[in-house]
């Protein structure tokens, strides 16, 4: 499980992105089902040994169906929610009568297992107690398997029930506004809120429970864009497409919409063989419950189930590298869809995976076990400005003094000799036809080294600012497109983020800019209250350092160091 990276900005620019692209298309389209009522959650039946029929709430039934055949479990029911706990349990949000209740379907037995029936309110507590007010949406808690969320949308709560106990307790009760449906996002729970927003549930190690919003401004509308300009009515459920791409049912824009938490960017949904989408093609029928199954979507409207599938999405399957266990020659691999493969030698092995009406390729990389691997890494120091020679420090402990060069140290470790270099180089020269923006964080920040979908995260958000830079620079500057923004983490405590700007025509000019641009920062409040914080490796936010004026963002002429990063010129500018 990777952690979820969060950036915030206090003061946003609301911009709204145009002549946005479709962010997904899907080839086919099709009615699959007339349910003459809306159907506001469908799963796959677990109970049919077939595997073939939907599980539907369609009020007043609960129903098992396909598109040849129906049988109703439960009448005179009106649930929007409810969970599959196995082949034979149903967990079931009554909505009408404000309770919880527990279907065998075996033997046709419904009992209620938390709330008070037919008396809404609010408190917790166990059965007969406890109150909700107009549930909506129930799902498994994937941090503790016996308990059950809830989304109690007349209390605007997230409600957690105990299976053993039947206790029902209040989670969290601020920043919601009518939640209905949940889709858990690696551990952390996304949110349709029908006041026009999706939040995110994130739970801290300290105990403590957040609630914010991702994406939506609390505003109706149908605005697609960046997350803090975007714009939904009555967004009801959430399905995932694949990691950290998910479908919104806008219900009240008639609509589909995709959710992408790498980009930060509320797209369109396309289909039907449409030569051009500039927003999310319209339903029949406003779209309120999703299921993906195999990568056929199926969206359950106010009187159909229709059925999306043949996207254009990209093959979602990452490569594979495992590590051979001392002594053996073959390794079992869990591959893409949670199969284990037995007998991968050494070496590259290429795997071919269906995806949606695709065929996808992989690789499975098998590495020879290396019994000891040496900790200590290459070492490169730069000259200080005016000096031929720079201090290096080693891992003996001592420091020395080392020339211009590349030189090649030993060291024993556990009885093996280490190998490493020491690189001792000349800072480059400054490039003064650039200029660079930069902004400061002192925190640890080690992990970025090894944690991938943190660090891409980083980029992506840090892509947002670069926006935000260019407004700033309106005609005078232009932020580079070929020096994509960048980081350094510094002694692994601390970050610096850079973007440079595109080459200026003289000298002179980068300097009258560079003295522009500095008073637009002093007189903007837009990186005032940046602030930065890793869900869930801190549990509080971490502001941007400022220097004396108190300004957090700054901008500085370049260095373009050997690694072609941009940095601040100065001695030891190059240095990590």
């Amino acid at each position: 499980m990777k952690p979820w990276l969060y950036i915030g900005v206090l003061v946003l620019l609301l911009k709204p992105v145009h002549s946005i692209v479709p962010s997904v298309t899907f080839d086919h389209f099709e009615l699959y089902l007339d349910t003459f009522n809306g159907v506001p959650h469908l799963e796959l039946d677990k109970y049919d040994s077939a595997c073939s029929n939907l599980l539907i709430s369609s009020w007043p039934h609960l129903t098992s169906t396909s598109n040849s055949s129906s049988e109703h479990l439960i009448s005179m029911l009106y649930s929007k929610g409810f969970t599959q706990l196995n082949r034979t349990h149903l967990v079931i949000v009554d909505s009408d009568d404000c309770c919880i209740r527990m279907l065998n379907r075996e033997h046709r037995d419904l009992r209620t297992i938390a709330g008070t029936c037919d008396s809404r309110g609010y408190a917790d507590g166990i059965v007969g107690v406890g109150k909700l007010l107009r549930p909506s949406d129930i799902v498994q808690d994937i941090r503790n398997p016996g308990f059950m969320l809830i989304t109690d949308a007349g209390n605007n709560a997230l409600r957690s029930v105990n299976l053993e106990t039947g206790e029902l307790t209040t989670v969290i009760d601020t920043g919601f506004n009518e939640p209905h449906g949940m889709h858990w996002n690696r551990k952390d729970l996304l949110v349709a809120n029908k006041g026009f927003y999706i939040s995110v549930v994130i739970w801290h190690s300290n105990g403590t429970v957040l609630n914010k919003i991702v994406a939506g401004t609390a505003t109706a509308g149908n605005t697609l864009g960046y997350f803090y300009a975007a714009e939904f009515i009555y967004p009801q459920e959430l399905v995932k497409l694949q990691e950290d791409l998910f479908l919104v049912a806008d219900s009240g824009n008639y609509q589909l919409k995709l959710l992408n938490l790498h980009t930060g960017v509320v797209g369109p949904v396309c289909f039907r063989n449409e030569t051009t989408c500039t927003r999310s093609s319209n339903f029949r029928g406003n779209p309120i419950s999703l299921l993906n199954l195999d990568d056929v979507i199926y969206i359950g409207c106010n009187h159909d189930i229709y059925r999306l599938y043949g996207s254009d999405l990209p093959c979602p399957y990452k490569n594979i590298t495992v590590h051979l266990t001392l002594g053996e020659k073959t390794a079992n691999v869990m591959l893409e869809g949670g199969h284990v493969f037995m007998g991968f030698t050494e070496g590259v092995h290429r795997v071919r995976k269906k995806y949606d009406l695709k065929m996808c390729t992989y690789y499975v990389n098998v590495i020879h076990h290396e019994e000891f691997s040496c900790p200590h890494k290459d070492i490169t120091v730069y000259m200080p400005q005016g000096q031929n020679t720079a201090a290096v420090q080693l891992f003996d402990g001592t420091t020395k003094q080392f020339q211009k060069g590349t030189y090649r140290l030993s060291r024993e470790y556990n009885s093996e000799t280490c190998i490493y270099h020491v690189r001792v180089r000349e800072i480059p020269q400054a490039n003064n036809r650039r200029l660079v923006f930069h902004i400061h964080y002192n925190f640890s920040c080690d992990f970025l080294e090894y944690d991938t979908d943190v660090r891409n995260m980083l980029h992506r958000i840090m892509y947002l600012d670069q926006e935000k830079l260019q407004l700033l620079c309106g005609d005078r500057c232009q932020i580079s497109n070929k020096i994509q923004p960048t980081y350094t983490c510094k002694e692994r405590k601390y970050l610096s983020l850079f973007w440079v700007t595109e080459e200026f025509s003289s000298d002179e000019i980068t300097r009258q800019v560079k003295e522009e641009l500095s008073a637009r920062l002093i007189q903007s409040d837009t990186w005032d209250n940046s602030h930065i914080y890793f869900h869930p490796y801190l549990e509080f936010d971490v502001p941007a350092e400022k220097n004396s004026n108190g300004d957090a963002m700054l901008v500085d002429v370049a260095i373009l160091c050997s690694d072609g990063k941009p940095r601040v010129h100065g001695a030891n500018a190059c240095e990590e």
